[in-house]
């Protein structure tokens, strides 16, 4: 909107001396239809003189009774109905045009503001507050576009600066959404701000997303949900009613911190990536992943079930799980558990079904009954402890 005004202050001040062709084109027939030619009256014989044309060369306007003031009408009305365009290219999104105009080509006044053009991008210069608990902020009706929220929340009304719980009992809005009625929804990025209290979903996208630093809190369902093949990367979700994030197969989540959430901490499908998380009082697991998926170097601890639950074929290296009150790992048949540090977990410090393997981890307990519940190959180079006495080696001994 600042780029609007200042062309128009610049247009004015240089008394509209150079007005693009279509403008002058318009001017003129603005300027003709204020004084129609008729055959009896005085404009029909009279021949166009210079100061009655429009210079083609320069689009200098001549004749400022007949087109100057139609055409600065005219340009007025199309400056000011163009989108809020930064000098970057990239669409501008705010609560006013929101509420008000809408925001661009394709959106109407009113939540929630709807993107209906692929291969664009967008930037929030204001917070928006949505209405209530069933309308989504952002939709999303194509593909491959990106969404920066420039350090500013997507909030339900009612919600702004408590600090005390805000979630919705019920409702079906989102922050950010995809519509469900388009086929073509993928490759879509949101990065950089904070959504609050939604009645279903903090961020809701398709295939190839991908969800980048944000904050999300007190939603109804899952804090970010995303379909195949997508990247969650440095965000921190917590507070949600059900996972804080869902990543569908072949993910990448990455960097995240998850707490407080109704469900699992991160719940990922299969072939995914889980690593360098933080997932910890969350009332379901920790981090759960399907098969064939790879988790490391996370932290899990104080969750409500296990700190790490995996499906089979996966590998489950250099992570950290304690105080957990199932499980410090559970791990599915054909799965590599190796390097991991598992303490004081109310029931297992490590679980293996079928075929697994395990080695180099390092296991503190109470009690040696708690230990490891294996089945599977014992590689070897595994620690065990009782409390925190290293002189108690009580692990399994490997095979000859």
């Amino acid at each position: 909107m600042h780029g609007r005004t200042f062309l128009l202050g610049r247009l004015v001040s240089h008394g509209l001396t150079r007005l693009p062709a279509a403008a002058s084109v318009a001017a003129r027939e603005i300027g003709s239809r204020r004084h129609p030619p008729d055959s009896g009256s005085r404009w029909s014989n009279r021949k166009p003189g210079p100061e009655r044309t429009l210079d083609a060369s320069t689009h200098g306007l001549q004749n400022k009774e007949t087109a100057v003031r139609p055409s600065l009408t005219l340009l007025i009305f199309l400056i000011l109905a163009t989108p809020a365009l930064a000098t970057d290219g990239v669409l501008e999104i705010n609560q006013t045009c929101a509420v008000n105009t809408g925001c661009f080509d394709g959106d109407t006044p009113g939540f929630p503001v709807t993107i209906t053009t692929p291969g664009t991008s967008y930037r929030l210069t204001s917070r928006l507050i949505v209405p209530n608990q069933s309308t989504d902020g952002i939709r999303v009706s194509t593909s491959d576009i990106g969404i920066d929220l420039n350090n500013f929340a997507i909030i339900r009304s009612g919600c702004e600066g408590l600090t005390t719980d805000c979630t919705p009992t019920w409702g079906s809005g989102s922050g950010i959404e995809r519509n469900d009625n388009q086929a073509t929804d993928r490759g879509t990025s949101v990065k950089n701000g904070s959504i609050i209290g939604m009645g279903q979903y903090g961020v809701l996208l398709g295939e190839q997303a991908e969800v980048t630093n944000l904050r999300i809190r007190w939603t109804r369902q899952h804090g970010i949900s995303v379909a195949e093949g997508s990247r969650v990367i440095g965000n921190t979700v917590y507070q949600s009613s059900l996972y804080g994030i869902w990543a569908y197969n072949g993910s990448t989540v990455l960097g995240n911190t998850v707490y407080l959430n109704g469900g699992d901490g991160i719940h990922v499908g299969e072939g995914s990536t889980v690593s360098d998380n933080t997932a910890y009082q969350n009332g379901g697991d920790g981090i759960h992943t399907s098969f064939g998926s790879t988790v490391s170097d996370n932290t899990a601890y104080r969750n409500g079930d296990d700190g790490i639950y995996t499906g089979s074929g996966s590998t489950i290296s250099d992570n950290t799980a304690y105080r957990n009150e199932g499980d410090g790992i559970h791990a599915d048949f054909g799965a590599t558990v190796n390097g991991n540090t598992l303490n004081f977990n109310e029931s297992m410090q490590l679980r293996l079904s079928g075929a697994a393997s395990y080695y180099g981890n390092t296991l503190i307990s109470p009690d040696s009954a708690s230990l490891i519940q294996a089945v599977g190959v014992n590689g070897g180079a595994n620690v065990c402890y009782i409390s925190d006495t290293a002189t108690q080696s009580r692990c399994p001994v490997p095979p000859p």
